[in-house]
């Protein structure tokens, strides 16, 4: 398998969320587009109008930079608006029309069938963030309540639901109670692996007060419990993962691909640090079926023009070495001249890649598994902090 190095703009930073591995993935947003949405019998309609924005990377941008507001477009809507409709003989009457509170969009919106009450749900490109998971309209559109996610649930809570780069993952859609005197949500239950249809809790709350509620205390119970136990998973993982990162890096434990994968590259960064990231290439055994490509991909990671940096090693050491020493009879001497290759072998076999290599006038630099590497303190102090805490 090789790992070639990614190239691209990480929009409004690098957001590090303190999950397990499997809770955390990537997520997109469209730009927000006028929406209306439909009481449940059709008798009333509340449409929403989003600030308008020049683009999403100029929204990002503007971000980093603490630009207000961020991604304006010029001569757009300054805020987001919504109107509120009542379906009248036959004819969409206005009740209402104002800003309102989320500074680009909500994500999602309800209103109730005689208009009385419309709630919103989110900010577009940062659900379960900020004051506005969720804000309820009263007469006239007056905000009578805006609860941020800490308001509907713990803390703890929070921290054990599935994040992703700019949200938490914390409801599915909402409705309003038989008797319309609350707004129902479906709060998911966190789970300590990934669930493509986790289970939820129903949580209420009051559209008069914005009081909070579950519905069944025994089952709230439960789904704490359940929170209480991915967040101890999560702080354990995290614990292990700090203690990886800051003890002296030796070769994997298991000789299997991505586990050297994994070596390489923290390897290479304890070395030379994070700022050139190389491929990373590992060859396969011998007599694996798919080893012919392996070989392949060895020849290719140090001789295809954007590799400057590689970073080499092999499910079988003096494989990698006979692999090298083939590989460098065909090639003209100081045709590697540009190269750095990181290699992970032993001492008994680095002689002969040194040898193997001379010709090519690469950069050779060699991963010994059984020597310790210690962390860089710039490393240490990027990811947490100057006191490494």
């Amino acid at each position: 398998m090789r790992i070639f190095r990614a190239l691209g703009l990480l929009a409004l930073g690098a957001i590090l969320v303190s999950v397990v591995p499997s809770s955390s993935c990537a997520d997109s947003w469209a730009l927000p587009t006028t929406t209306t949405y439909t009481s449940c019998a059709g008798h009333a309609r509340i449409t929403v109008s989003p600030r308008d924005l020049k683009s999403q990377l100029g929204y990002f941008d503007d971000r980093v930079k603490n630009v207000d507001p961020a991604g304006q477009k010029k001569g757009g809507s300054l805020v987001a608006s919504a109107r509120l409709e009542r379906l009248v003989d036959r004819r969409w009457r206005p009740i209402w029309e104002h800003q309102i509170a989320n500074d680009v969009a909500p994500v999602l919106a309800l209103v109730q069938d005689d208009g009385e009450h419309a709630v919103t749900f989110d900010d577009w490109h940062g659900t379960g963030y900020g004051p506005n998971a969720v804000v309820i309209y009263g007469a006239g559109g007056k905000m009578l309540r805006a609860l941020a996610l800490s308001d509907v649930v713990p803390a703890d809570y929070i921290k054990a639901l599935p994040h992703s780069v700019s949200s938490i993952h914390w409801r599915r859609n909402p409705r309003f109670s038989p008797d319309g005197r609350k707004v129902i949500i479906p709060v998911l239950i966190p789970t300590e692996n990934f669930v493509s249809d986790p289970a939820t809790i129903d949580i209420a709350v009051d559209l008069v007060d914005g009081r909070v509620s579950p519905i069944n205390l025994g089952a709230w119970d439960a789904a704490q419990a359940a929170g209480r136990k991915v967040l101890a998973a999560q702080v354990a993982y995290e614990a292990s993962a700090k203690a990886a990162f800051l003890a002296p890096l030796l070769g994997p434990k298991a000789n299997a691909e991505r586990e050297w994968h994994g070596y390489l590259r923290e390897a290479v960064g304890r070395l030379i640090g994070d700022d050139e990231t190389p491929s990373t290439t590992v060859l396969r055994l011998p007599d694996a079926d798919d080893y012919a490509v392996s070989e392949t991909w060895v020849h290719d990671a140090l001789t295809e023009s954007y590799a400057d940096k590689v970073a080499l090693a092999s499910l079988s050491e003096p494989n990698l070495v006979a692999v090298l020493k083939k590989a460098f009879l065909k090639l003209p001497d100081g045709s590697l001249s540009k190269v750095t290759a990181f290699i992970a072998v032993s001492d008994q076999n680095w002689p002969e890649v040194v040898s193997a290599m001379r010709r090519s006038g690469a950069k050779i630099v060699q991963l010994d598994p059984a020597k310790a590497i210690p962390q860089r303190s710039q490393r240490i102090a990027r990811r947490y902090g100057p006191h490494g805490v």
